[in-house]
């Protein structure tokens, strides 16, 4: 009788603990409501500047850059520069033996004294012989002969000028200075070593040093075929180089191939950019960040793109926040009357025009415009308390802003979202589940 009782106790007590449970599961969870205040935030339409850009990555190089080589040949006696150096023009950069340049000079000096005295007798000859052939002393072939011996006489005086010029040419050539002003960016050889010249060797010579003018510099950048239709020869480029972040330079588009590039399936167009470099902190090889200004707008009404959506994003938006729409606009849960939506239709036509070729065109085209025409978006308006999709017309954009050419005033008030589109495409799902099938409440009746 008392294992009995204990047994009755036992059970009422797990069906008392297992009735609870039951009952507590069943009801509902009590979802906190979402607000838009905690979902999102709401930004004032207000006017600023607007600068529309094309961004690339390039590689800093020098305008003018010289590979200096030696006409002449021989063992490099001195050699005082080092790389880094900034020089002059005419600056010395290497010594070359010139122990045989200078014999061939002297020697031909030599000759050429030579040739002047043997000019100097052959004249003396001629005026003598011309004498005897006014007696009758000498034949005419015997005068013929001797001014003929004037006439080789004076040409080998120039061939010995001649090369008493070529070998001080190549005396001088045995020194090697800088063509230009500039710094030296590598230096090759050492003074010691034996190099080839420049002009005689097969291999084109012996590299001796490189020097580069770094006043200016080119930017070798590259630009996707998206954008290239953008940038012309004289934009305005900010170059901001990775080893410098804080230091913005100005510079201008020099160059915009006409050939693309295409590399992994990429096609890409070369762009060169010319800066300044006064402060001489850009280098030769430097990596930097181009941003080409494609098109600038001043005081232009602005509203961030975060806010731009499609009408279905918008409704989804209403719908995932639970938010008071004002349906009298054409809020999410009807569309707007036929009479609404054809005066849209017909203000959204009237931007359109015919240009003098008969094509079609949207008034206020700029560059910054998808193929030079307005795009229409929705943006979530609160009005009061309420909120309501209003279509807008927006023209140049960047990265942030969209210049909105109609559809918004200053001070208009936008609702931005920050939840998932995930998490707005499930909660618009499920109302349009209970909006069919009563899931939650039962079937309207």
């Amino acid at each position: 009788m008392k294992k009995s009782r204990f047994y009755f106790l036992g059970i009422l007590a797990v069906a008392l603990v297992g009735g609870y449970f039951f009952l507590r599961s069943g009801k509902p969870a009590e979802k906190a409501a979402a607000t838009p205040e905690s979902q999102g935030r709401i930004v004032t339409i207000a006017r600023g500047d607007l600068n529309a850009v094309v961004s690339a990555i390039g590689k800093l190089e020098p305008i003018n850059k010289v590979e200096i080589k030696s006409k002449a040949s021989g063992e490099i006696m001195l050699m005082p520069v080092e790389e880094g150096d900034r020089i002059e023009k005419g600056a010395l950069i290497a010594r070359i033996d010139e122990t045989d340049a200078r014999n061939l000079y002297e020697q031909a000096v030599a000759d050429l004294e030579v040739a002047k005295a043997e000019v100097a007798q052959s004249a003396n000859t001629v005026s003598r012989q011309e004498e005897m052939f006014k007696r009758g002393l000498i034949s005419q072939a015997e005068y013929d002969q001797v001014k003929l011996e004037e006439v080789r006489a004076k040409a080998q005086l120039v061939k010995a000028e001649t090369e008493v010029s070529t070998m001080l040419v190549r005396l001088k050539d045995s020194i090697v200075r800088s063509p230009i002003n500039g710094v030296i960016l590598k230096k090759d050889v050492e003074a010691g070593q034996i190099i080839a010249s420049g002009i005689n060797s097969v291999s084109g010579g012996t590299l001796i040093a490189t020097v580069a003018n770094l006043d200016s510099m080119y930017v070798y950048t590259e630009v996707d075929e998206i954008d290239i239709g953008q940038v012309h020869i004289g934009q305005p480029a900010r170059v901001v180089p990775d080893a410098f972040p804080d230091m913005v330079y100005r510079g201008r588009v020099l160059r915009v191939s006409p050939l693309a590039k295409v590399e992994q399936n990429v096609t890409t167009f070369n762009v060169t950019v010319i800066v300044s470099n006064t402060d001489g902190r850009l280098k030769a090889g430097m990596n930097a960040s181009v941003d080409l200004t494609v098109a600038d707008r001043e005081n232009a009404l602005l509203v961030p793109k975060e806010a731009l959506k499609e009408l279905r994003e918008i409704r989804a938006q209403m719908a995932a926040l639970n938010i008071p729409a004002d349906t009298s606009a054409g809020g999410p849960g009807r569309m707007a009357p036929d009479s609404s939506r054809a005066q849209w239709r017909q203000r959204f036509a009237d931007n359109v025009s015919s240009d003098s070729t008969g094509r079609r065109a949207m008034n206020g085209s700029n560059p910054g415009m998808a193929n030079g025409r307005t795009l229409r978006k929705f943006v979530l308006l609160k009005n009061g308390e309420r909120y309501q999709p209003r279509p807008v017309e927006i023209g140049l954009s960047n990265n942030d802003y969209a210049e909105v050419l109609r559809g918004l005033q200053e001070g208009d008030e936008v609702f931005v979202f920050s939840g998932s589109r995930a998490g707005m495409a499930r909660q618009a799902w499920m109302d349009r589940m209970r909006g069919m099938s009563g899931f939650g409440g039962g079937r309207p009746r």
